[in-house]
């Protein structure tokens, strides 16, 4: 049972961060957490709802459900739900939801909608074991605890006689995720049963690599235990142990320092300037293993930073899933119903760096499809192959095939990029105005797109053209009139009529302001920095249009100052 006194130490579930839609801590303040799929976020609050007698049961059948997931599946989103309710959604949702976040999500959900039925350990029906009790039952680490919860293990908020909520386990539910998981439990189990023998035999190698190698303690563990196949934080616990009881034969005090935060700093910034490691090594006084370690955890960090958000598909489950996609996505006839590029017309008001834009080739529908099949499917390869890298034994060759897959992701996505760049600057076009430039139109414009190949679902059946138009529009609507510090509309054509600047959307153009007296002699009332922001913003002087920041770097001003001169110089044209 739970106990009664004592308080086990905060219970982190740690993923990723880019794993899937999101990323994801899995704390004791569960508040703060996120769910990573919105269909289990939304399913999660409505439960909450749900009278006391039927939510327990839906409690179970989550907890049930969750041992039958398998991470390397995708499941209907109408599905799940019915499990867990026994009631199919009014709207059916086919939407498919992958094994490893619904694993993230529904431990989530089940901890949530425990919390919320207050439920008492003492009262209940089955044993209430706590994390203590599993480790001693099944004689492993509470660490492997925290690993089983994140790969299916569901567990309960209870009430303990003392009144505080705790993390437990339902005695069946563990029962049942160890028959299912039984050389994996196997396996966490052996790690804790070391003899006599390799009890020494690990003294006796820590005393080795520390005395001859001058290892540091992180490296000593990790050696012996890829070397015994044993945890590291095993041997660490050994040596701790064995210094405790022989202070005067103690290992610790033997073994180098770490490397500490500075000087890994310096380490990955020399290799990335070239340096080789054995130099570095030289350098720092230090092992080429510590070096090569401090490498390959600074590399891992940073793949483990990237968020990869994947539209799943079933061919991604099947065991020739990479033999099909690459015969869908190889190259074929790119043009089958898209315009030819000679048919293209290009308008003429473009700089030539944009016209080039309009010579890539468009998408047929057929080739859109299989480029997003194939980005996402990199995608799923890279969430896969992270999952089953070991942190702590991670090689330079596993990271190189990381890093080969994540190459293939974005490679994929700027070919679907590329071929869309068109439609960026055409709908940047319309919402050019009076103090805006096209470029920063099409920058802002660039970034929705990026996003919007993320999240395009070629599952619903529609263009991405469609889907990248439409949030093209919904982000200028927002993001333009912040651009130009209006909070009204309306301001946007009064500031241009009032100024004597034209709309641009007009054939005419600024180049033709220098031809006009009125806006020359309005011009003289300015002082020689107001004149200057004006013809370089607006493109007076040789009809280019310069930004706000680009007219600051010629007259060494920030940009807000810039803003400012300009408002203050159409107030004075404004009045005269």
């Amino acid at each position: 049972m739970l106990p009664n006194k004592g308080s086990p130490a905060k219970n982190n579930w740690h993923f990723c961060k880019s794993c899937l839609t999101g990323t994801g801590r899995f704390d004791d303040n569960y508040s703060v957490v996120k769910y990573r799929l919105e269909n289990i976020g939304e399913l999660a609050r409505q439960l909450a709802f749900t009278p006391h007698d039927a939510r327990t049961l839906q409690l179970s059948a989550a907890e049930n459900l969750l041992l039958e997931i398998d991470p390397l599946r995708a499941y209907p989103a109408e599905f799940i739900v019915y499990r867990i309710t026994g009631y199919h959604p009014q709207t059916a949702d086919q939407t498919l939801l992958t094994g490893l976040a619904l694993q993230h999500d529904l431990g989530l959900l089940t901890e949530q909608v425990s919390d919320t039925l207050n439920l008492q350990a003492e009262a209940s029906e089955q044993p209430v074991l706590s994390i203590d009790e599993v480790c001693q039952r099944f004689n492993v680490t509470s660490k492997t605890i925290q690993r089983w919860r994140r790969r299916g293990l569901a567990a309960r908020r209870v009430i303990c006689a003392d009144g505080k909520r705790r993390v437990g386990f339902l005695l069946e539910i563990v029962e049942r995720y160890l028959a299912k998981n039984r050389d994996q439990v196997d396996r966490a189990a052996n790690f804790t049963q070391v003899t006599a023998e390799e009890h020494d035999n690990i003294i006796s190698r820590a005393r080795r690599l520390a005395v001859h190698c001058q290892c540091c303690v992180n490296e000593i563990a990790r050696r012996i235990g890829r070397k015994l196949n044993r945890s590291p934080l095993t041997i660490v616990h050994i040596l701790k142990r064995h210094d405790v009881e022989f202070p005067e034969d103690a290992i610790f005090r033997l073994a180098a320092q770490p490397i500490g935060e500075e000087d890994r700093g310096q380490i990955v910034k020399a290799y990335r300037r070239g340096t080789s490691i054995k130099t570095l090594a030289k350098r720092a006084c230090r092992q080429r293993a510590a070096v090569y370690r401090v490498i390959v955890e600074d590399r891992l960090e940073r793949l483990n930073k990237r968020k990869v958000k994947l539209i799943d598909d079933p061919l991604y489950h099947q065991p020739d899933a990479a033999a099909v996609i690459a015969q869908i996505a190889a190259p074929q006839d790119v043009l089958e119903d898209a315009p030819r590029t000679e048919d293209v017309r290009v308008p003429r008001d473009l700089p030539p760096y944009l016209r080039e834009l309009y010579r890539t080739p468009l998408l047929s529908a057929a080739r859109e499809r299989a480029l997003f099949l194939k980005m996402n499917f990199h995608k799923f390869q890279f969430i896969a192959a992270r999952r089953r890298l070991e942190p702590q034994f991670a090689r330079i060759r596993n990271l190189l095939e990381l890093e080969a897959i994540r190459r293939d992701i974005v490679e994929t996505k700027n070919q679907i990029v590329q071929a869309n760049l068109r439609l960026v600057v055409s709908v940047a076009r319309k919402h050019v105005r009076p103090g805006l430039g096209l470029m920063e139109l099409i920058s802002e414009g660039n970034i929705t797109l990026l996003r919007a190949v993320d999240a395009f679902d070629t599952h619903r059946g529609n263009r991405f053209s469609t889907y990248v138009t439409l949030s093209l529009m919904k982000e200028y609507a927002r993001s333009v009139p912040q651009m130009l510090g209006l909070t009204r509309p309306e301001k946007l054509c009064d500031e241009a009529t009032l100024a004597g600047v034209p709309d641009r959307h007009s054939d005419a153009g600024v180049a033709g302001l220098l031809h006009r007296d009125q806006v020359q002699q309005l011009m003289t009332r300015l002082d020689q920095r107001e004149r200057e922001v004006l013809l370089a913003h607006y493109g007076l002087r040789d009809g280019v249009a310069a930004t706000y920041e680009q007219v600051g770097q010629m007259l060494k001003l920030p940009k807000q100052r810039v803003r400012q001169i300009e408002l203050r110089a159409i107030a004075k044209l404004r009045n005269a």
